[in-house]
């Protein structure tokens, strides 16, 4: 998960996708983890960004802002970014990351595209590649739209409100993005 600071809306990301994915294949199937593409020093989770994960999720795991990192980028299997703008820079970073590199939005729309389920629920792991692969095949099928509607509007600044906006968006690609993947889940 991939923002300018790494204060709100990643970490956001990365905390909710964690949780989700947990809850859907149980501990240890997907690393996920958020950096930064404009770290101003390393800061804490924002104040909101914390709360509204407490509501949310139950808790709000440690947080301190990553920078992000070519060696970050190039070890992913998929890149999820705020914005167009982050999504660029990503691709400016790592050429190669273009096909796995996408808005956290755009992932979402793509994702709806792809036929559930994709494959047996034993292999967490290889379903989250062949998603991330569907969704790029996907890609060439569907219309474009407007691209405002592929970014994840900044809280920053905002209201507390303002940052439940940003998780509700947040929640809706998330759950776009798990719907093709089996529901059953093994322990290890």
């Amino acid at each position: 998960m991939v923002c300018t600071a790494n204060h709100c809306r990643s970490p956001m990301a990365q905390q909710m996708l964690d949780h989700a994915a947990t809850g859907r294949f149980g501990e240890g199937h997907w690393a996920v983890d958020s950096a930064g593409t404009n770290i101003p020093g390393p800061w804490p989770l924002h104040e909101h960004a914390a709360t509204v994960l407490a509501r949310r999720l139950g808790g709000v795991a440690p947080h301190t802002s990553q920078p992000l990192s070519s060696a970050v980028i190039g070890e992913s299997d998929l890149i999820l970014t705020a914005s167009r703008r982050q999504r660029g820079i990503v691709v400016k970073a790592v050429p190669a990351a273009i096909g796995r590199t996408f808005t956290i939005r755009q992932f979402a729309r793509l994702s709806d595209a792809v036929p559930a389920p994709l494959s047996e629920p034993d292999d967490p792991t290889g379903q989250g590649r062949r998603l991330v692969t569907e969704a790029k095949l996907a890609r060439s099928s569907l219309q474009p739209v407007p691209g405002a509607d592929e970014d994840l509007p900044d809280p920053m600044g905002g209201s507390l409100a303002d940052f439940e906006v940003c998780a509700d968006r947040l929640q809706d690609a998330i759950d776009r993005i798990l719907r093709p993947l089996p529901t059953g889940h093994r322990t290890a």
